[in-house]
């Protein structure tokens, strides 16, 4: 362990610079140096465009040259690093579950160019695998409630997704990878323009055979490999013009491998597949009429999915099949009034629609199970006001209000006051409320596990946080936030029926670092503290303490090397798994990037570079807990047009 901390050390100090990378390359190479990144506006916090710094909550941002930069090339590989965040590998299909601050995903909201990503039956997907890096412009991420302004499911934290779209896209790229466990990849990303419209088009083709760990044993005390197989299609179009926006998108997971199923025995067989594709048009016109600007915007999803050859049950073994599909409907509007000195008010409206269809079961040598197709309609309203107290406190009040036909009703306040201490400091104080809809699987959905409980309240939370943003020099920038989150009424189905039972607790702080050293060397880092309480009816089985420190370094002209350490402390287990809690373990991770000339760009990454035998908690029925990727390797080359 002393080896691997002092070879991780070793990475993390750059040796004496042997020549100065020019600064042409530095720019296409390197991460925003921390002067862009000050100046850099997001618009998650209040629908309105604002420094990070003055945002009315706690705000993270990934750009496309960081992701550039750390070689990822999945969603999961960029949100590893976020502060509070701790990406989970499920058994079943290893598929990603994103929790934040102690919670799990299903009250982590993500969104896609600000479409919910969710859906009734499985949150994010039963197949659902992240989205490929080379589609994605930013993220913005609000680690804190977000129901205030986006309703459900955003108890803490808000995930938005913005891909690279029509005018954004300034250069054209198409690139190819190929790397450990038989995985390659081909994307393409292209700007234009037709008739006067702005034109936009990225596509991703992969496929992997995954990391097949061995289990030893599974529930039923087999020993073999989980086949962790999948293939992927991802293409986006888009239009703009004017106010206008179209966007399109089709996803398909074909061949999923889920390895083992949901009770923990090995599956071999099963190949599943799922696809959506989606529409959404949207007007954006800040100068609407005099001191009135308007927001717009229509959306339509389709999702089905298909367990393929079927999976597997625990006795006596025979297969089970799972068809489900879900459309997917909403239309929000909204607009922003400035007429009131030192008052920007925003007030909108919506409404949302999801409803299940062609949902079955089949167990031979039984006859297929109808389950109730449902559907889910929430009308909603918002308003929020940034009132400018003086020059520099601003408060910013908001409440929203959402009518379901399902469940009731659900009002959701925030308030956050921000003040600019000095020149250097920005303090905030924060409060916010936020709730989770129960799920179509929790309400109406059989299982062999659970049983569905039609009366269940929503979950519902309080949080309140104290953020400090100050910027020590031209050269460092600090972050330190502190937070109180509480859940209460969480759906819980560990006694066999879905109940709301108790409440749950994190207090947390994470502090967070960025240091310009030269023009071509920086460094970053995040420290992630919980104090969790000791609920029952809580297992989300997170670390309580996190680590994560970064390195980019423009060594030669041309060249560029990025080093990332993760350390993930102890996780304690469910109440009433007799094991030890699962070990801390650290990754490694690195990618050298050499841009040959104006056009080709070269790069090689090493994941996992220290080899840690890395596990997750997944279940209880895995003695062994599930195994992490080992070392693995991957290299690519760009062309840009």
């Amino acid at each position: 362990m002393h080896k691997k901390l002092a070879l991780l050390l070793l990475m993390l100090c750059p040796l004496p610079v042997l020549g100065a990378a020019g600064d042409a390359d530095i720019e296409r190479l390197m991460p925003l140096s921390l002067e862009e990144l000050v100046e850099v506006d997001v618009s998650i916090s209040t629908y309105s465009k604002q420094q990070m710094s003055k945002a009315p909550s706690v705000v993270s941002l990934v750009t496309a040259e960081d992701i550039r930069a750390t070689g990822a090339t999945n969603l999961m590989d960029v949100l590893r690093s976020v502060p509070g965040v701790y990406v989970k590998q499920n058994l079943f299909a290893f598929r990603p579950l994103v929790t934040l601050r102690g919670a799990p995903g299903n009250n982590v909201l993500l969104m896609v160019n600000g479409t919910p990503m969710r859906d009734l039956l499985w949150s994010n997907g039963i197949y659902w695998k992240g989205l490929p890096a080379s589609i994605i412009e930013r993220i913005e991420i609000i680690r804190g409630p977000g129901s205030a302004l986006f309703g459900a499911d955003a108890s803490a934290g808000v995930i938005n997704v913005i891909t690279h779209t029509a005018a954004p896209i300034k250069h054209s790229e198409a690139g190819l990878r190929a790397g450990s466990f038989d995985s390659q990849a081909g994307w393409l990303r292209h700007g234009g323009s037709w008739n006067g419209l702005d034109v936009g088009l990225t596509a991703e083709l992969s496929t992997t055979d995954g990391h097949r760990p061995t289990i030893s044993p599974d529930r039923n005390g087999n020993t073999g490999k989980a086949n962790y197989e999948w293939d992927n299609q991802d293409l986006r179009f888009s239009l703009a013009g004017g106010h206008w926006r179209l966007l399109a998108d089709y996803q398909r997971q074909d061949d999923v491998g889920t390895g083992l199923n949901g009770a923990g025995v090995l599956d071999p067989l099963n190949e599943s597949d799922s696809r959506q594709y989606g529409l959404a048009l949207h007007y954006d016109n800040p100068g609407f009429a005099p001191d009135w600007g308007l927001n717009a915007v229509a959306r339509y999803r389709d999702v089905k999915y298909s367990s393929g050859n079927g999976f597997i049950t625990l006795a006596p073994p025979t297969r089970e099949y799972l068809d489900a599909a879900e459309r997917q409907a909403g239309l929000e509007l909204s607009g922003l009034y400035t007429g009131l000195r030192r008052h920007a008010l925003r007030i909108g409206g919506g409404a949302a629609w999801n409803e299940t269809y062609g949902v079955q079961q089949i167990n031979p040598p039984n006859p297929a199970f109808p389950i109730p197709e449902q559907s889910r309609r929430d009308l909603y309203l918002f308003l929020q006001d940034v009132w400018s107290l003086a020059d520099d406190w601003e408060l910013t009040a908001g409440l929203r209000y959402d009518e379901f036909n399902d469940f009731g009703s659900a009002t959701t306040p925030r308030l956050a006051l921000v003040w600019q201490s000095s020149e250097r400091l920005t303090s905030k104080l924060l409060y916010g409320e936020a709730f989770r809809a129960p799920s179509y699987q929790e309400l109406y959905f059989q299982t062999a596990s659970n049983t569905p409980n039609p009366d269940l309240e929503p979950e519902r939370s309080r949080t309140w946080e104290l953020a400090f943003d100050y910027l020590a020099s031209d050269r460092l920038k600090l972050g330190l936030n502190l937070y109180r989150f509480k859940r209460t009424d969480l759906i819980s189905g560990a006694g066999g029926t879905f109940q709301n039972v108790g409440s749950f607790t994190v207090r947390g702080l994470e502090l967070e670092a960025r240091w310009q050293a030269t023009p071509s060397l920086q460094f970053a880092g995040n420290l992630t503290l919980l104090d969790q309480d000791d609920s029952p009816g809580e297992d989300v089985n997170v670390p309580d303490e996190a680590l994560h420190l970064r390195m980019d370094w423009a060594f030669r002209p041309r060249w560029a090397w990025d080093v990332q350490a993760h350390w993930f402390g102890r996780r304690s287990l469910p109440a009433g798994d007799p094991r030890d809690e699962l070990g801390a373990y650290s990754l490694v991770d690195t990618t050298l990037r050499y841009r040959y000339d104006r056009n080709w760009e070269f790069a090689v990454s090493v994941r996992n570079l220290l080899d840690e035998d890395a596990h997750d908690y997944s279940s209880r029925n895995l003695p062994n807990n599930l195994p992490l990727p080992e070392r693995n390797f991957y290299a690519e080359v760009r062309y840009g047009f």
